[in-house]
Formats: structure tokens, C-alpha cells, sequence
């Protein structure tokens, strides 16, 4: 049977992965190019073949970007987190920043204010028809009835709507500043900056941590 060891690592042991200078740089850089690829697509937009396959590069990194951005966002957490790098302020930074622009590519194409009411809406209406099933006999008085009703198709919808409705106005202004401020750094321009940073940083931290206030080596 096909073994694959990192699936079964703690996570203390996926943390310490990254603890590594060579993985980290490498995180850097290849995260800030699926970011900076944009300047290459335009590049070689007059270019036939090249065009083409650029376009492809950056149809594909966008949604391999919010997988990336995930992992990018946990490897600046891991970086922020360790005492002995207090002062590697600048690469968990970078890196969060570039997490956060590879995964708003994708979540602000989707109206998340809707999902997020939806989401919300299916697991009141299933917390609320799992805490009222065992009271839901005509034999008990009053709040019998109500249970039952409540638990039948139409309560469930009628439940389901309200909460729909409520986690809209509230969670969806929420999500629309969100969703703003991910646009902003989701755009072209500013996502190629932070990818150029990004590779910058990486490059630092294979040459000399030290500048970025990475300790050396790192235990």
C-alpha cells in the first residue's frame, strides 16, 4: 500500500517542516511567483504561444493560489509564533499578506455574504431540529405540538429562513468590508508587488536570515 509519511505527522512536526531556511525561502518564492505571474502574462500577451501559455499559468495558479495562500497563511503563523524568531516580523508579514491576496483571488469571485447565510441557515435549521426531536410527540402537552411542527418540512424552512435572513444583514456587512479589502489586494497591480516582495524576502533568507531578523541557524 502507497505510504505517504507526511500525512501522518503531528502537527508539531508539520511546524517544525517549515522551521527550515531553505523550505521557507523556497515558500516565499514560488508563492510570490504564482502572485507576480500577472506581469509575465501581459508581457507575453503579443507573443502567440507564449501568451497563450501564460494565460494558462494564470487561470490555473488562481485556483492552486488559494491552496498556497492557505499553506502561506499558516507558514507566517508558524514563523509569528516562535519565540526564538521575535523578530522575523517582516517574513511572517510578507507571508500572511500574500496568503490572504492569493485566497481573496478566489473567494471574491463568489458572493460570500450569501454562502455565509446559507451555511449559517442549514446548521441552525439542524442544531434546532436535533434539539427539538426528542419533544416531538403529540402526547406532550403543548410543547408537543410545537415540536412537531417545528421539525416538519415546512418549520424546518420557515426556521431555515429567518436564520437566512438575520445572518444575511448581520454576517454580510461583515463579509462586503471583507470582501473590499480583498479586492484591493486580490487586484493585478498590488498582488504582482507583494509577489515581487515575496521572491525579494525568499532570495534574503537563502543569502543572509539575518537582515529579515531570522535567527541563524534556525533550531
Amino acid at each position: 500500500m502507497l505510504q505517504i509519511p507526511f500525512l501522518d505527522w503531528t502537527l508539531d512536526e508539520i511546524m517544525a517542516f517549515f522551521k527550515d531556511d531553505w523550505i521557507l525561502a523556497w515558500v516565499l518564492i514560488l508563492s510570490g511567483g504564482l502572485l507576480a505571474v500577472w506581469l509575465l502574462e501581459n508581457i507575453t500577451d503579443p507573443i502567440p504561444l507564449l501568451g497563450t501559455i501564460f494565460d494558462g499559468l494564470v487561470a490555473v495558479g488562481t485556483y492552486i493560489g488559494f491552496f498556497v495562500g492557505i499553506l502561506d497563511i499558516f507558514v507566517g503563523y508558524v514563523v509569528w509564533s516562535d519565540p526564538v524568531q521575535s523578530n522575523a516580523i517582516i517574513v511572517a508579514g510578507i507571508l500572511v499578506l500574500m496568503g490572504f491576496s492569493l485566497v481573496m483571488r478566489v473567494l471574491s469571485k463568489f458572493p460570500l455574504a450569501l454562502v455565509f447565510a446559507l451555511a449559517v441557515a442549514v446548521f441552525g435549521a439542524a442544531t434546532i431540529y436535533f434539539f427539538l426531536l426528542p419533544y416531538a410527540d403529540p402526547l406532550i402537552p403543548v410543547l408537543g405540538d410545537i415540536a412537531v411542527w417545528l421539525t416538519s418540512g415546512k418549520g424546518l424552512l420557515v426556521i431555515g429562513f429567518i436564520i437566512f435572513c438575520v445572518a444575511y444583514v448581520i454576517g454580510g456587512l461583515i463579509i462586503k468590508l471583507i470582501q473590499l479589502i480583498g479586492k484591493i489586494f486580490a487586484s493585478r497591480p498590488v498582488s504582482a508587488l507583494v509577489g515581487l516582495a515575496a521572491i525579494a524576502i525568499g532570495v534574503i533568507v537563502i543569502l543572509n536570515p539575518a537582515l529579515v531578523g531570522l535567527v541563524v541557524p534556525w533550531p
